[in-house]
């Protein structure tokens, strides 16, 4: 029994982390040789809402504000909410000295007296919408001045309801955090052209207003839920590779780590809340989303009994057990040193199995939290803000 177990978890746990990508990759390339995707040009540009949700970010916030006014768009057809979420440092007096500064800029800034949480803040804002489009956007993060324009285009298609641009480090916090972003960089495009992008990020997105669903005060994965109950619904989810949404902020290894446990919570929560992904009606979604985000969430638990089952069945069956059990401790020990080592003196990937060992710990622990109880949570602050809290 127990190696029905082992093998039936180390099989799952393979085919996640390698099966998939390889499969995904191959079923990409073929769907995009026979499809070129065009999209109308739209005679007018839709109107579109920028919402922005900062708590605490005197540090990012003025470079955010004229960036936004660098976009090329038409002024009269964008709108910007800055919404302040109790901010306690002087965030608000930096974008109110900047009304003055920025030219053309349609920005209204919203204070909120006390913290709210972002959940509530995208709720209110994005219910007071009056535009067709809505796009969500990070403090601490970049638009190339084009982005907009390339965004709306997508938006032509009326069975397109979320452009999901992709996402960039200027500087990786570490050596495995930039080997993951390239990694996810290159799952989603594929995930794309396959059946949708599992998931936006938080930095930037779009979608259409009238989709929208409001999110419940507990919801963890915002960036997650509200653009895939929007494809669970039958519409597109594009991922342009084009458009890039630059993350300025280096996050520090325990802020990654708190981080990546949000996450794990996450992505459990996400299982239970958007399975109808999984519907065979729509079969590209359902592969990526069966085998990509909700066999992700269930992975800290079969390594554990994965991790758990082997030395039982070394010490009973010898053979490719015992060979199973040296490769497993091989690679703990790597993925520690990767850890604890001094990463200049370590090979890449001693650091790229210490950031893959630190994730499926994060996770466990994320979704031992979101089991136990998880009643909303607090604000994700930036690294500027974290670092003086």
């Amino acid at each position: 029994m127990i190696d029905v177990v082992f093998w039936i978890s180390a099989v799952l746990i393979l085919y996640h982390h390698l099966g998939y990508p390889i499969a995904l990759r191959a079923i990409a390339a073929r769907l995009s040789r026979r499809s070129v995707r065009s999209d109308p040009e739209l005679a007018v540009p839709p109107e579109v809402t920028i919402i922005i949700p900062a708590h605490n970010e005197e540090a990012v916030i003025a470079a955010k504000i004229r960036n936004l006014a660098m976009l090329d768009y038409p002024r009269g057809r964008l709108s910007v909410v800055l919404a302040l979420d109790g901010c306690t440092d002087g965030t608000a007096a930096i974008a109110r000295g900047l009304l003055g500064e920025i030219d053309g800029l349609n920005l209204q800034i919203v204070e909120y007296p006390s913290n709210i949480g972002k959940v509530a803040v995208l709720n209110d804002q994005i219910a007071r919408v009056a535009s067709g489009i809505v796009a969500l956007s990070d403090t601490s993060s970049l638009l190339d001045p084009d982005a907009l324009i390339r965004a709306v285009r997508h938006f032509g298609l009326p069975s397109v309801g979320v452009v999901c641009p992709t996402y960039a480090l200027i500087r990786p916090g570490s050596e495995g955090e930039r080997a993951y972003w390239d990694y996810q960089t290159r799952v989603k495009a594929a995930e794309g052209a396959v059946g949708a992008p599992m998931g936006a990020h938080g930095a930037f997105y779009l979608f259409r207003r009238e989709l929208w669903e409001p999110l419940e005060q507990d919801t963890i994965n915002d960036d997650f839920i509200l653009p895939m109950r929007i494809v669970q619904r039958g519409y597109d989810a594009v991922y342009d590779p084009q458009i890039v949404a630059t993350e300025l902020e280096t996050s520090t290894a325990r802020q990654d780590f708190r981080r990546r446990i949000r996450i794990g919570a996450g992505n459990l929560q996400q299982v239970l809340r958007v399975g109808g992904l999984a519907n065979p009606m729509r079969p590209g979604v359902a592969f990526v989303f069966l085998s990509g985000k909700a066999l992700r969430a269930f992975i800290p638990f079969l390594l554990l009994i994965n991790a758990a089952s082997l030395p039982f069945l070394a010490v009973q069956e010898g053979g490719i057990y015992l060979y199973a059990l040296a490769s497993e401790v091989f690679v703990g020990l790597t993925a520690l040193a990767g850890y604890f080592g001094v990463p200049r003196t370590l090979p890449r990937q001693a650091r790229w199995a210490a950031y893959f060992l630190q994730g499926h710990v994060a996770g466990f622990i994320g979704a031992l939290i979101l089991l136990g109880g998880l009643r909303g949570h607090a604000w994700k602050l930036s690294a500027a803000a974290k670092a003086k809290a």
